[in-house]
């Protein structure tokens, strides 16, 4: 077992108390595995406890560790070119078991918060082997009925072109992740990608020996707990061709770090690289990084390591979750005069697991409160002898839109993917497809796959219900109003209609490397907080030529 110790800070550690003791009377947070949900129980934990011993602040993590799993004496410490003696990384979930000594004080005392939702006691009540054992069985079953049946199976992302817009891009894409997991991971094998006369510009900070992104990789990983980096688009720049000595091509890229502080948060980048390719060797000679948003990565980082207001609340419920960057937009997109009502920002594209069905129950079913069945690829093992690391995402988008074939409106989810488990697939690129679920009717249409968001500009206002709350119909039209009056136009569908989306911040999907999409956690969080957000999509006017591909 890993403990963390540290100097206390009474104001921090009141909250955190205050908080826990508040929480128990309102312990609504809960877990929906994916599909036969029962394995692993609901308990979820990361924080397991704390209590108060010799003025210091403890904290006993029980579940998901990322660094047991990047310390742990199974894995092999691999000497790189860049950084002799790094320890990699595995790919694996499983975390690995660790012998508690009975008669260690930390682990036998009665903590603080050990009786709390997501606690030991709770998880190893709740757990059931054979529930387990079945749910896992019952999801193999269904994926090989759908293989027998002639469907897909799997997804490739090198070969979608709405990614990866022509061939060369995607060829160099496939060789640049397996560089890059090269670095990274126990599994891959190293691949040289850059060339000896490499140039290279970049906003972050390099360590003094690192002469290619794949050195500055692999020293990093001395640092922080997690680092895992997707290649998610790519292109060929204007006057590149095959036959060309030096093709130009830009790829888009999304780095997620798990920062070594006690809470251990969640830091999500994203941004571009242009490359110089010498077509005679395959290698690179030149590149330029370039971060969303700007090159200030300091701001970009330090807005993430803070410890978020509900991640304290329900302490224990999840480990920190990566959040999609809003950005500020870019060009000549001004706040109106009646911006103070609303939000105007950027969101960079990103590839997402999309589930969608029609809407044929009404408003009184609420079916978009939660993500479907027929999203989820995997289950996730939080508790027990195979219990895995897990990484939450959030928000999940939420559109109602009306089918007019159907006649009736059309859920439609949009579930950001962690980087970590992009990077897993390796330079095949293959992700799971769910199977279909057996209790999802027909006439609903059930579909899902996956699917790049463009990069977007959009304005939303706080809003603290749900998706399909009768109070949302208000909240679109004054939104509507207010970006009419401040000159904005708004994004029309194929039918004519403004694209309206709702953002559940109280809610969080959870992936593993090894399976995808098998859970999705919400947070019971009062209505006056205004978590979440009713948003609608803007055209962006003259600056949208700009990462036309990605």
């Amino acid at each position: 077992m890993s403990t963390l110790r540290t100097s206390s800070s009474l104001g921090l550690l009141c909250v955190t108390a205050l908080l826990l003791s508040f929480n128990l009377d309102h312990a609504e947070a809960f877990a929906i595995p994916a599909k036969h949900g029962a394995a692993g129980g609901v308990a979820l934990s990361s924080l397991g406890s704390c209590r108060i011993k010799d003025e210091r602040m403890v904290v006993t993590r029980m579940s998901s560790s990322s660094d047991d799993e990047s310390s742990s004496s199974s894995s092999t410490a691999t000497k790189s070119e860049a950084a002799e003696g790094s320890k990699k990384q595995t790919h694996s979930s499983a975390v690995p078991t660790i012998e508690r000594d009975p008669d260690d004080e930390i682990t036998s005392e009665k903590v603080f918060g050990a009786e709390f939702f997501g606690g030991t006691k709770v998880k190893e009540e709740l757990f059931d082997p054979v529930a387990e054992d079945r749910a896992a069985e019952l999801a193999r079953q269904e994926r090989d009925a759908l293989q027998l049946d002639g469907g897909r199976t799997v997804y490739r992302r090198f070969e979608d072109t709405t990614c990866f817009v022509d061939g060369e891009a995607a060829d160099v894409a496939r060789r640049l992740q397996a560089a890059i997991n090269g670095a990274l991971y126990d599994e891959d094998e190293v691949v040289p990608m850059y060339a000896t006369n490499f140039d290279w510009t970049t906003p972050f900070p390099r360590a003094k020996g690192s002469q290619t992104p794949l050195d500055e990789l692999t020293n990093a990983l001395s640092f922080y707990k997690r680092l895992d980096l997707a290649i998610v688009g790519g292109r060929s720049l204007p006057g590149s061709d095959g036959d060309s000595a030096r093709n130009e091509m830009e790829f888009r890229w999304e780095v997620s770090v798990e920062w070594p502080n006690v809470w251990e948060s969640r830091v999500l980048l994203t941004g571009t690289s242009r490359i110089v390719l010498d077509a005679s060797s395959g290698k690179i000679v030149s590149q330029t990084d370039k971060l969303d948003g700007g090159d200030t990565v300091v701001a970009a980082i330090g807005s993430q390591l803070n410890p978020r207001f509900w991640d304290l609340y329900h302490i224990g419920m999840t480990p920190s979750a990566e959040l999609s960057p809003r950005l500020q937009p870019r060009g000549d997109v001004k706040k109106g005069l009646f911006s103070g009502s609303y939000e105007l920002c950027e969101v960079p594209p990103r590839l997402v697991i999309q589930p969608t069905l029609l809407d044929l129950g009404g408003r009184d079913e609420r079916i978009a409160q939660v993500i479907p069945n027929h999203a989820f690829s995997t289950i996730i093992k939080t508790t027990g002898p195979n219990k895995q690391r897990y990484v939450p995402v959030s928000p999940i988008e939420v559109a109602i839109s009306r089918d007019a074939e159907a006649g009736a409106n059309r859920v439609t989810w949009s579930i950001p993917i962690a980087p970590e488990f992009l990077a897993a697939a390796g330079s095949d690129g293959e992700l799971p497809l769910p199977a279909p679920d057996q209790d999802t009717s027909a006439d609903a249409q059930a579909e899902s796959g996956y699917k790049l968001q463009p990069r977007r500009l959009v304005a939303t206002v706080p809003y603290g219900g749900n998706p399909q709350d009768e109070d949302v119909s208000n909240v679109r039209k004054e939104l509507y109003d207010a970006i009419i009056k401040d000159g904005l136009n708004p994004k029309l569908d194929e039918s004519g209609r403004p694209m309206f989306f709702f953002w559940q911040s109280d809610a969080k999907a959870c992936y593993v490397s090894d399976g995808g999409l098998g859970m999705n956690v919400y947070e019971w969080r009062p209505k006056f907080a205004n978590s979440n957000a009713v948003g609608i999509e803007l055209e962006r006017g003259s600056n949208l030529e700009e990462d036309k591909a990605t």
